[in-house]
């Protein structure tokens, strides 16, 4: 059966935000939820194609067309011809940001990328990243959006060692409540295009 496929581009102007590590667990979640998905990894780091060798929880593939999604991992650098290919080619972007000050002013930046690059009328998306609950910055990721200039996600997620154990475990060292963070995030996603 062929989909209409929906690429997503999965970026922000700095590392250290979760891009990479987001990218695998969401497209392994999608994966859960029954979509056929294609991870591309353009960051020239390689840690998405690494991650996935490693656990096998996913498949490193070339869209087919018989992908329902494809998430493109970009690298950390705004005038990446990589990042700004990925951008003109999607149906969506992720701006990755976590609620600190450095990814706030990065973030900025990376939504004048994202508007400049990104086809005219499809959805651009802040999912909160590294969240920790009950701090002053979490408090408010509304605000933190709109000083930002993209709206957010409704799910975020949160701050956890699982997360990083995933890259050497895969889905397997996530506990419940990661797993249904990741979820979340992933139908909220889904339905940008229904």
């Amino acid at each position: 059966m062929i989909f209409s496929t929906v690429k997503i581009t999965m970026c922000n102007g700095k590392g250290g935000a979760g891009k990479t590590t987001l990218a695998v667990l969401l497209a392994t979640a999608f994966q859960k939820a029954g979509h056929r998905v294609a991870l591309v990894d353009r960051d020239p780091q390689g840690t998405a194609t690494r991650w996935i060798e490693e656990t096998h929880d996913i498949e490193l593939a070339q869209p087919d067309g018989n992908h329902r999604l494809v998430l493109i991992d970009t690298p950390p650098r705004l005038e990446s011809a990589a990042l700004q290919e990925s951008l003109a080619e999607s149906d969506c972007a992720l701006l990755v940001s976590s609620p600190s000050p450095a990814d706030l002013w990065t973030s900025q930046n990376t939504v004048a990328t994202i508007q400049k690059y990104l086809p005219a009328g499809r959805p651009a998306r802040i999912i909160f990243n590294q969240v920790q609950s009950r701090t002053i910055l979490a408090k408010d990721l509304a605000a933190l959006a709109q000083r930002i200039g993209l709206p957010a996600l409704t799910a975020h997620i949160g701050r956890r060692q699982a997360f990083q154990h995933a890259a050497l475990l895969g889905w397997r060292a996530l506990d419940a409540e990661s797993r249904e963070e990741l979820l979340s995030a992933a139908l909220e996603i889904a339905a940008l295009h229904p």
